[in-house]
């Protein structure tokens, strides 16, 4: 295989940031972009020559030329496209998490055994350097004993993101790492939530994992930030791994490239997930469609999160915000 024609579905902001990564990866074609909204898909599609629009996955499904999928739809209509391209012998990255529902996610990892092809959920944070580094170096701490993985984010997004709950949508990257880190399964959970925002999923969510290895992992996302510019963007994130013999540490906002102007005052940009470096998907999405392509056509083994690890990961943070909401606020 040594061009490979994709399809993208759904034209929102991450079905553009696809489309523009892909660009430049050496040998791969758009071949459609389908979103049920005609319009949108054509928007997406005007910088791209060539590309057919779509408004219904089974169009994408009946052309023999596509040879994967991307899905970046909303989260509950995962399923939906990646269960019939799947079916029709088209390899899947889906973007986090797998699904809403294990019976989604099932049918999905069902779908994938038995066309023999690709699923990939998109948790990109594996192809970071600095928690990939991490994961390499974690014999030296010995024992895992505590993981703390935070993750906050600008209140002016939650507008859109409430649509799924956050353990869900947006902390279900830390617990994709957590469960790397550990590598015990997961035996009690434990949810705390608050919804300050009125919105239809709370914005204040702090998880306690309980391992069969007696390892305690705490999570914790929010969307308590001030609203910020969002071309210089940067993340409050991290991890923080404790062993029997040290700490590993990563910390998104404070070793990135630092500028202070007047125009923005003081700001500090991490590079390593969403870099673009003269046109090229340099960061840590980049390296994870680069690896997609690369298993595609054969030329390297699959590394990414498998479809059990994050169906494993939804069933963790589907158990925590029904824990959650056992509990009074």
């Amino acid at each position: 295989m040594n061009k490979v024609t994709l399809a993208v579905v759904g034209a929102g902001e991450f079905g553009t940031r696809y489309l523009n990564a892909l660009r430049s990866v050496a040998g791969v074609h758009i071949g459609c972009i389908c979103d049920r909204d005609r319009a949108k898909a054509e928007g997406a599609a005007a910088s791209l020559p060539g590309v057919r629009v779509a408004t219904d996955i089974q169009q994408v499904c009946d052309d023999p030329s596509i040879d994967a999928v991307i899905v970046v739809t909303p989260e509950h209509l995962h399923r939906v496209v990646a269960e019939p391209a799947l079916r029709a012998g088209k390899h899947v990255i889906v973007e986090k998490p797998l699904a809403t529902t294990p019976e989604d996610a099932e049918a999905m990892m069902r779908a994938a055994k038995e066309t023999n092809r690709l699923l990939m959920t998109a948790f990109l944070l594996r192809f970071d350097y600095r928690y990939a580094q991490l994961k390499e170096r974690i014999e030296e701490v010995g024992k895992v004993r505590n993981v703390y993985a935070y993750r906050n984010f600008d209140r002016s997004l939650f507008a859109l993101y409430s649509r799924t709950h956050s353990f869900i949508e947006n902390a279900i990257h830390d617990i994709d790492l957590v469960l790397w880190y550990v590598g015990s399964k997961v035996k009690r959970v434990h949810g705390f939530c608050r919804n300050t925002q009125g919105r239809e999923n709370p914005d204040v969510n702090w998880g306690v994992l309980e391992f069969e290895n007696d390892a305690i992992a705490v999570i914790h996302t929010s969307w308590l930030y001030p609203p910020q510019r969002h071309d210089v963007l940067q993340w409050n994130t991290g991890v923080q791994v404790m062993g029997d013999r040290g700490v590993l540490e990563v910390r998104s906002d404070s070793d990135g490239f630092r500028a202070n102007t007047e125009s923005f005052g003081q700001v500090v940009l991490d590079q390593t997930g969403w870099a673009t470096i003269h046109g090229e998907p340099r960061g840590a999405f980049g390296a994870m469609l680069r690896h997609f392509i690369q298993c595609l056509r054969g030329e390297a083994h699959y590394r990414g999160t498998t479809p059990e690890e994050a169906m494993e990961s939804m069933r963790v943070a589907v158990a925590l915000a029904e824990n959650a909401a056992t509990k009074p606020e």
